[in-house]
């Protein structure tokens, strides 16, 4: 038998190679999140409402928690509006607007949650990229101006946003809940517009980005206040005439009180 393997293997001409196992590479991370609720809805009660971000990191290579391996940043982008800045200045004693810059595309909320400070987690051309950070979200002016000024105009309306609590910064926010396991906490203020949001979670090592995970979240008007908003905003005049309409009831009504007493 074996001379008939070996005659066989000489006639066509075939021959056994030896090929090392090629060794696996292990899978690369990737991360499955959510948002404790997707749509929130705002009335005339509403004061405010916080929110939960959590998922896990598949093929995680951390062994517990305390391991450090990874860092989390989630970020939370508010619907974007046109804004202007203005800046006051002494004019004969009288503090009064002296200059002013307007701006295309200010988020309106902007929250970022982390492991740790977001600058010891990545360099800054790969914070840039992608928005992480308040030195690195995407504020787009609508006019020329020297970068100084601009850079001024822009810190002002991140300051006044962060006064008003629709800016938000936590730099430990984000826990990690065993080897994968991951949670962040962010609160919604009262004034916060209603719109879609979005929200990205970035998933780093060692100064690389990794991965990202992008959701939604709805803030929508309820009830009377969603019926007005539309009778507004599809019947601007009509809606006007009401308005003057019952200011004028209104005066008249206290008049008559008044003359009563």
């Amino acid at each position: 038998m074996r001379g008939w393997l070996i005659a066989l293997v000489a006639a066509t001409g075939l021959a056994a190679t030896w090929a090392p196992v090629a060794a696996v590479e292990p899978k690369r991370e990737t991360i499955e999140a959510d948002i404790s609720t997707r749509n929130v809805s705002v009335g005339s009660d509403f004061s405010g409402t916080r929110v939960v971000v959590f998922g896990t990191v598949e093929n995680s290579r951390q062994i517990s928690a305390d391991d450090l391996l990874y860092d989390v940043a989630v970020v939370i982008v508010g619907p974007r509006e046109g804004l202007v800045a203005r800046r006051k200045g002494n004019v004969a004693g009288l503090w009064i607007n002296t200059s002013s810059f307007r701006f295309r595309d200010v988020p309106s909320y902007y929250a970022v949650i982390s492991t740790r400070p977001v600058k010891d987690i990545a360099s800054r051309p790969i914070l840039w990229q992608h928005g992480v950070g308040f030195d690195n979200m995407r504020i787009v002016p609508d006019e020329s101006i020297g970068a100084r000024d601009a850079e001024q105009y822009r810190s002002a309306v991140v300051r006044v946003k962060k006064q008003q609590g629709l800016y938000r910064e936590e730099p430990r926010g984000v826990a990690f809940m065993g080897r994968s396991l991951f949670r962040a906490s962010v609160d919604l203020p009262a004034n916060i517009s209603v719109g879609e949001f979005t929200a990205w979670v970035y998933l780093f090592e060692k100064g690389d980005l990794i991965t990202t995970y992008k959701t939604r979240l709805g803030l929508q008007r309820d009830g009377f206040e969603n019926a007005l908003h539309g009778f507004a905003m599809g019947y601007p005049l009509l809606y006007g005439i009401a308005a003057v309409s019952l200011a004028l009831l209104a005066g008249f009504a206290a008049t008559w009180v008044f003359k009563r007493n």
